[in-house]
């Protein structure tokens, strides 16, 4: 028998469940009466007792096709199911291994699958649980979890529990993923983390982050942690440098990280901590730049230099700083103060100009003058210029 399509309307939208066959009078006008938007008949299995109850509760349907079309008649969602249940008290059509397409103006933008899922007679919402696999089309990128909500009217897809995401770019975790396809755009909360694809491998973690699929970038105005891995696969190495931040962007493609605010930047080769505000971390280029002060600590010499502004070269292992530069060695205390400096990381050796200022503690001393270079550590320290004047305190 050729397929009989059977369209109602509720409320201005339209909404229709097709399936092959012959459909019982009795089931489409009860199924209208409460609202359902259109069934096309087929096989289904009914209670012998033509009650509404007993209709009601036992309405089956058997390869079962839903979609829904908006005012202008463009296509909002479809969902195919082999067996569908509609439930007219819950106006809700509960659907098993659901398969289907979800489009905003009529354009494809989602495909997606599930165990099973709710369809919701008004439209308005699709609830799919377990197993969710939902696929943009314009950015390849694949979500997956156990619960998945599609809010058409506002464009918002939103995928909870055990959540995660490949794209070619970027792998990404954590609890809830709400993704746009308009502004290609997904949030992602709740232990978040991404990692980028290619080497040197980018981690990223934190509560919550935004990704940019387009701009190729990720954003946090919350605390994040940014991992450098040399290999291609996080288990395959240790981190070799981690910095953490209250807020942060990072471009995925040029590998540029900007932070800015409550920053730390931790290395390893150098081992040096360099802590601030406002910072950019090119990691291919291998530099740090701060145009606001900035701290840079050697840990195991417990060597600290800070400046109002700086930037390091991390593969020269080399360190700029200006504007009210300080250095200062611990054991044995010793500092220096001077308007500009440069600071080789291995050989611990400086070169200071400007209004340079010089204390030790013992013997007690103080030089000044305009040049100086020298190892602060080693409390070895000289002072060249124009007008060098010593003091050394009995």
């Amino acid at each position: 028998m050729p397929e009989l399509f059977a369209r109602l309307k509720r409320a201005s939208k339209k909404v229709a469940i097709r399936r092959s066959g012959l459909l019982c009078l009795c089931c489409a006008l009860t199924i209208a009466s409460n609202g359902c938007g259109a069934f096309q008949g087929g096989k289904e299995s009914a209670p012998s007792t033509p009650t509404d109850e007993a209709i009601e509760k036992a309405l089956t349907f058997n390869d079962v096709t839903l979609e829904q079309v908006d005012d202008e008649g463009k296509m909002v969602w479809k969902v195919r199911s082999p067996i569908a249940r509609y439930s007219a008290e819950n106006e809700v059509t509960y659907v098993e291994r659901p398969e289907g397409e979800l489009f905003r103006a009529g354009e494809l933008v989602y495909k997606i699958r599930a165990k099973r899922g709710e369809v919701y007679q008004n439209g308005a919402k699709i609830l799919l649980k377990e197993e969710i696999v939902a696929t943009a089309v314009a950015t390849k990128a694949v979500l997956e979890g156990e619960e998945l909500e599609w809010l058409p009217a506002e464009d918002l897809l939103v995928v909870r529990n055990n959540v995660r995401g490949t794209h070619p770019e970027m792998e990404i975790s954590g609890n809830e993923a709400r993704a746009y396809s308009r502004a290609k755009r997904i949030e992602l909360t709740g232990n978040a983390i991404g990692t980028t694809r290619q080497a040197p491998v980018l981690q990223l973690s934190g509560e919550h982050f935004v990704w940019q699929i387009d701009d190729r970038s990720v954003t946090s105005d919350r605390p994040i942690q940014i991992e450098r891995y040399p290999c291609e696969n996080v288990r395959d190495c240790a981190a070799t440098d981690v910095a953490v931040s209250d807020r942060a962007q990072l471009k995925i493609d040029t590998k540029i990280a900007d932070f800015q605010q409550n920053t730390e930047i931790r290395l390893t080769e150098p081992p040096l901590t360099v802590t601030g505000d406002r910072m950019v971390w090119d990691l291919d280029a291998q530099t740090i730049d701060s145009t606001q002060p900035v701290t840079l600590v050697q840990r195991k010499q417990e060597l600290t230099f800070t400046g109002q502004r700086g930037r390091l070269e991390i593969d020269r292992k080399l360190a700029e700083l200006t504007g009210g530069v300080t250095g200062v060695a611990r054991n044995p205390e010793a500092n220096l103060q001077a308007d500009r400096m440069t600071w080789s990381i291995p050989t611990e050796e400086f070169e200071a100009q400007g209004d340079v200022i010089y204390r030790q503690s013992e013997p007690p001393m103080t030089l000044s003058g305009p040049k100086a270079f020298g190892k602060l550590r080693d409390r070895n320290v000289v002072v060249t210029g124009g007008n060098v004047v010593t003091d050394i305190i009995p």
